[in-house]
């Protein structure tokens, strides 16, 4: 049990990368996503789904705020 605890917490440290970045939405390259940007990407993300997304309230999402909106399953993993 502790090798595969051992090994599933290294694939999550090491799989960084599994995870999507601003980069690979952010269409105008302005380094944030906005919602439409997002939902182009994710059609069935919500206005509510973004504004939970959206930890800071600036309007639009940052890799630390997509990163954590897929960690809490708020979007799907890329």
């Amino acid at each position: 049990m502790k090798k595969v605890l051992i090994t599933t917490s290294a694939f999550f440290v090491f799989s960084g990368a599994a995870f999507a970045s601003v980069a690979n939405v952010d269409a105008d390259g302005d380094g944030v996503a906005s919602f439409s940007e997002i939902l182009a990407v994710y059609p069935t993300l919500t206005e509510g789904g973004f504004r939970a997304m959206d930890t800071n309230g600036d309007g639009v999402v940052d890799d630390t705020e997509m990163t954590a909106a897929q960690e809490t399953g708020l979007l799907p993993q890329g």
